[in-house]
């Protein structure tokens, strides 16, 4: 941290180093709050990186929502109708199918606990979706071609280098959100080091051009296949447009194999797939799976965000999610302590709560990855006979019922929460037993809000304003004055909600739920409580934390 730094008397709220995803969706978490923010993104615009992240999961929706964008992202979808969106274990692509699990998957209907459909949609879609968004958004300042090389920090600011086709230039900004990947900058400088578990397995991760390779999939146009074979290459191939583009990979690659060599991944591709066909590789090689996760996710000024703060296997689709995550999380806390009425424990919260969350999905994800396609092979499987229809039908039971909650995983998608948090106020209840697959919506302060249909369009969550929402679950005519008085006094937006449904007062548990901007429950009660601004002062971070857990308990 450097002594001082000359900052001007105007300086930008917020700079974010990194446009990708998560980096382009604290903008607009900021954005959502009010808040101005500059991204400097490396690549240009319209640029995307390639067989990366290929689902955006239903809690990630959610959040795409309230920004605006989630249908968007539908309709960028580069994979189109003709493959279904299913995960697929087959022994060739004209050979059988062991496992189809299709019926796990909703992404075409609303589920009744949750505000929007997951969107199996390659990074590309993704990319664009939110590039698009912030570049129309008025508070976001999206520069691309911009590399940064470095910052200097203090308790005033935070100065950022970086360069683009003019040369070098410095801006200063209140806060600095480090979202820039794995080989993070601005962790590296930092001097923070990650804890875990690295080279968790080697994968081989390739992009590529099948020209016709749909049309010879006699087990079906699924948009997702893994292999389950004799050759145990732990292979899978993911559509990732409807113009025979793909991407394929083994994960762990196998012994023998040189995960650069594209002569060996062309080898493991039609060995698996069953037919020679001409293929074109665009990039791809050697991937080191790890699951890491930073000490800390701030410094000073500094935060660290995504694959900048965490990594992990991507077995469960959480990589990126897990980053979108972080945005929401950040980004409205970040907005209160610029507007002025969030404290600086509410800035530590991000670290404490993130972090709980993460550590407990990694350990799902190495999980996840013990169970791979090999793990379920056994010799005959794809033979043409009685005996291997059986041995498929037998072993297809297994992965289905072994691999559910991993592909289904409702639970780590909807149930992590921010029990013990040192800025959520306990009412002494326990939120359920964490569960990868299943989820059990509850109120207890620091779970995500219980979700309901209003109608068929609109959700629950339609209903809640910008910043926190006081939620009345009984009565018409609730006496919500000194709420509303003691957030005006400390410049806390409120919006009191009051949807006179019913069936709220059992989902909740209580008559006033309080409801913060990422729609995590901050405090219940059955009255208002005599300390309402103590509560008020708990949850902005500015009141007395004495005696409240300092990490949250997942």
């Amino acid at each position: 941290m450097s002594d001082s730094i000359a900052l001007p008397n105007t300086m930008h709220p917020v700079i974010v180093a990194g446009g990708g995803p998560v980096g382009i969706c604290t903008a607009l978490e900021l954005a959502h709050n009010g808040v101005r923010s500059v991204v400097l993104e490396k690549r240009r615009h319209g640029e995307c990186f390639d067989a990366r992240t290929n689902l955006t999961n239903l809690r990630s929706m959610e959040h795409f929502r309230r920004w605006g964008i989630s249908e968007a992202l539908r309709a960028n979808d580069p994979v189109g109708d003709d493959f279904v969106r299913s995960i697929t274990y087959v022994t060739s692509l004209d050979g059988h199918v062991v496992a189809d699990l299709t019926e796990i998957f909703v992404f075409d209907e609303n589920l009744p606990f949750a505000s929007d459909r997951a969107e199996f949609a390659p990074n590309a879609g993704i990319e664009k979706t939110v590039q698009d968004a912030a570049v129309a958004n008025p508070l976001i300042d999206i520069r691309f071609g911009c590399e940064v090389l470095g910052f200097e920090h203090d308790e005033s600011g935070v100065s950022v280098r970086y360069r683009d086709d003019s040369g070098e230039h410095e801006e200063q900004a209140q806060y600095l959100v480090g979202a820039d990947g794995s080989r993070s900058e601005i962790r590296h400088e930092l001097g923070v080091r990650m804890e875990g578990v690295p080279d968790l397995v080697q994968a081989s991760i390739w992009y590529i051009h099948a020209p016709g390779l749909k049309d010879r999939m006699t087990v079906g146009r699924s948009s997702f296949f893994f292999f389950i074979n004799e050759h145990r290459d732990n292979m899978m191939l993911i559509a990732q447009d409807s113009d025979d583009r793909y991407m394929f990979g083994m994960l762990p690659v196998g012994d023998g194999l040189d995960p650069d060599s594209w002569e060996d991944a062309r080898a493991a591709l039609i060995r698996n797939i069953g037919f020679d066909i001409d293929v074109t590789p665009i990039q791809g090689g050697r991937v080191r799976i790890h699951s890491l996760l930073s000490p800390t996710f701030r410094e000073g000024r500094v935060f660290l965000a995504g694959d900048a703060a965490h990594l992990i296997s991507p077995m469960g689709g959480f990589g990126m999610n897990l980053g979108i995550g972080d945005a929401a999380d950040l980004g409205w806390k970040l907005a209160a302590a610029i507007d002025g009425w969030g404290g600086d424990a509410l800035l530590d919260s991000y670290g404490h709560e993130r972090s709980a969350v993460i550590r407990w999905i990694q350990e799902a994800c190495v999980g996840n990855t013990n169970r791979n396609a090999a793990s379920f092979t056994t010799e005959g499987l794809s033979a043409d006979t009685p005996e291997g229809a059986a041995l498929r039908l037998e072993v297809g039971t297994v992965i289905a019922t072994s691999k559910v909650e991993e592909f289904k995983s409702f639970g780590a998608q909807l149930g992590t929460h921010y029990h013990g948090s040192p800025v959520v106020r306990s009412d002494g209840s326990v939120p359920p037993e964490l569960d990868q697959g299943t989820y059990v919506p509850c109120a207890s302060p620091g779970c995500r809000a219980p979700h309901v249909w209003l109608d068929e369009t609109t959700s629950l969550y339609d209903r809640f304003g910008v910043g926190f929402t006081l939620l009345v679950t009984a009565g018409s005519d609730p006496e919500t004055e000194a709420f509303e008085a003691a957030a005006r006094e400390r410049g806390i937006p409120l919006t009191v909600l009051v949807p006179e449904r019913p069936d709220l007062l059992d989902l909740y548990g209580a008559t006033f739920v309080l409801i913060r901007p990422d729609q995590h429950i901050a405090w219940r009660g059955d009255v208002l409580p005599d300390d309402v601004g103590d509560v008020l002062d708990v949850v902005r971070g500015v009141g007395n934390l004495d005696g409240v857990a300092s990490e949250a308990v997942v």
